[in-house]
């Protein structure tokens, strides 16, 4: 049988953008419910120490801690490889037997199985339960919560994910795959509206109609958050990832989005094509971006400069072809855009401390 959710004890690992709302939620419900603080775990610990000062949190030292201690565990975390990292050691505590594993991370539909079979192994329960929206809906409690796994402790986590981390939940039954699948399908949308949103602005833009009042029109015929929120960074040239879903996340997800066409003989064409405007996108302004600076290269396409507001372009090293240094010709655009920003890029292992920490991609929720 699954725990009570009345009267365990709470854990969250994965405290980025979205985890660390989504942990502050959790910690107010624990707190009102006269629960024991949210156990929560980060490799720097540093990072998290604001969350035991000002939520119903307590830090503690090692993910198996963390396992230990908790009936329930929420995690949001990077990739599939941090996601089986992470869950392979709660899986070797030596209480985790009953345990209900709540994982809100974006993974591949094969990987939930096997985390959904592992955990059954050991006599604990693995559930899928991705999310839909930005960091602002996650501090709101205005999350689209999909859930799937065991039925005992889908029951058990539905009687407070709403309120208390989403406005309502999708169940999408025993298996945890189908959490993982609905979630890939949601964010195929997405990234079709992305593109489409990037195409119709740049026409516009090449046409001399006027962005703010096309703006107007999303929002009066198109007023679903997607179309509205997108379109107004795409409008503005807003890309900042410090808020939202960083591209690196967005080209992991349309790679899920790929894969599953080709598994399955079904053509992706849309994404396919935002593939490669995100992928110039990244070649331009680096992997920190948000998603919606696809519309960066789908200008470039078109012969625009990728940005326009703010210059998101990473310096570029001393060229020796007569373009300036930090001054690159963009690809068929025939446009220089003078470098301003540099990215550091390092890769620490799968289970580096920025993805298990949840300050990359699938902690930024689309």
């Amino acid at each position: 049988m699954a725990p009570d959710s009345r009267s365990k004890t709470f854990g969250f690992v994965g405290l980025g953008n979205m985890g660390s709302q989504m942990a502050f939620n959790l910690a107010t419900y624990a707190q009102q419910n006269a629960l024991p603080r949210v156990r929560i775990w980060n490799r720097t610990r540093s990072k998290i120490e604001y969350l035991a000062q000002e939520a119903h949190c307590e830090i503690v030292s090692s993910l198996e801690e963390v396992a230990d201690q908790c009936d329930i565990v929420h995690t949001c975390l990077a990739n599939d490889e941090v996601a089986f990292s992470v869950y392979r050691q709660f899986f070797q505590a030596a209480n985790v037997r009953g345990t209900v594993f709540v994982d809100h991370s974006t993974l591949f539909p094969t990987t939930s199985t096997a985390l959904q079979s592992e955990a059954s192994s050991k006599g604990a329960h693995f559930l899928s339960c991705p999310v839909f929206g930005p960091p602002a809906a996650a501090k709101s409690a205005g999350l689209l919560v999909v859930v799937s796994g065991d039925s005992s402790a889908r029951e058990t986590v539905k009687s407070y994910l709403v309120p208390t981390i989403g406005k309502a939940v999708l169940d999408c039954g025993d298996d945890s795959s189908k959490g993982a699948l609905m979630k890939i399908l949601g964010n195929n949308c997405i990234l079709g509206t992305i593109e489409l949103l990037s195409e119709s602005f740049t026409l516009a833009e090449k046409t001399g109609f006027d962005a703010g009042i096309f703006y107007d029109f999303i929002q009066q015929w198109f007023p679903a958050a997607a179309w509205v929120n997108y379109g107004k960074k795409i409008r503005d040239g807003t890309f900042s990832g410090k808020t939202g879903f960083k591209l690196d996340g967005g080209m992991k997800d349309a790679a899920f989005i790929r894969r599953l066409g080709a598994e399955t003989s079904t053509p992706t064409p849309i994404i396919d094509q935002a593939w490669n405007h995100l992928t110039t996108a990244k070649a331009i302004g680096g992997d920190g971006l948000d998603w919606s600076a696809c519309s960066a290269g789908m200008r470039v396409t078109a012969g625009l400069p990728p940005f326009k507001g703010e210059d998101f372009s990473i310096s570029q090293p001393a060229q020796t072809n007569g373009h300036a240094d930090g001054e690159i010709p963009h690809p068929g655009a025939g446009v220089r855009v003078a470098g301003k920003k540099e990215v550091a890029h390092q890769a620490n292992g799968i289970a580096s401390e920025e993805l298990v920490n949840g300050d990359r991609p699938a902690d930024a929720v689309p």
